[in-house]
Formats: structure tokens, sequence, C-alpha cells
């Protein structure tokens, strides 16, 4: 019985438990932003890397790549600003300090600045 109310306590004290930095990242399938969810990485971005992300949502229309392969991730401590990648793939992209990067091998190429 003792160990019962514990395991308990524990549960309902773990929500209570601080949230590390890397667990607030969100990375969601271009297909799941609603209007809500892009607002919120609008306000929490520069103008440029705003602009950087349409400039490489544009350019994945071109090539008809589908919403749901590309993935977006934005509130992620360790990119300032929002990261866009395809999945099944090793094309990833950052928008930072309103420049777009192309990633490989934990190094970025400068594409655009804006």
């Amino acid at each position: 019985m003792m160990k019962l109310r514990l395991m308990r306590i524990f549960i309902l004290a773990l929500p209570a438990l601080p949230v590390s930095e890397a667990a607030r990242a969100d990375t969601l399938p271009l297909s799941k932003i609603d209007r809500k969810i892009e607002s919120h990485i609008q306000r929490g971005n520069t103008r440029q890397n705003v602009q950087c992300l349409a400039y490489i949502l544009m350019d994945f229309q071109e090539r008809k790549i589908r919403k749901s392969e590309i993935y977006v991730t934005f509130d992620d401590p360790n990119i300032d600003g929002i990261g866009v990648g395809l999945a099944e793939t090793d094309e990833n992209y950052t928008c930072e300090a309103g420049e777009l990067r192309a990633w490989e091998a934990n190094e970025y190429q400068l594409v655009k600045t804006f």
C-alpha cells in the first residue's frame, strides 16, 4: 500500500518538475501548422527570419514537395530562428540572423541574406 501512495505522489509531482530547454522545441510538419502556430512563429522571430522562411517554402512549393514532407522547427533554444527540413533526407536549413543557412555535417553554408 505504501508503494502505491509514493507512486501517486511521484506522478502528481512530475508535472511540477522544470522542463529542460531542449524539451521546449517544437517540430511539426508544415501540413499541421495552423494560423495560431503560424502567428506564434511570426511573433517569435525577426522580419528577416520570417522572410527567409517564406523564401525556402516557396522554393519547396516550386519543387512540388508536399507539405507533409516539410518539417518546421521553432522555439528551439539551439536555433536563433526557424529550422526547416525535409523528411527522409539530409536537406536541412535554418533561418537565423536574417540568413538562410544550408546545413550538412554540423556546418552551414550561407545561401542567402535577407
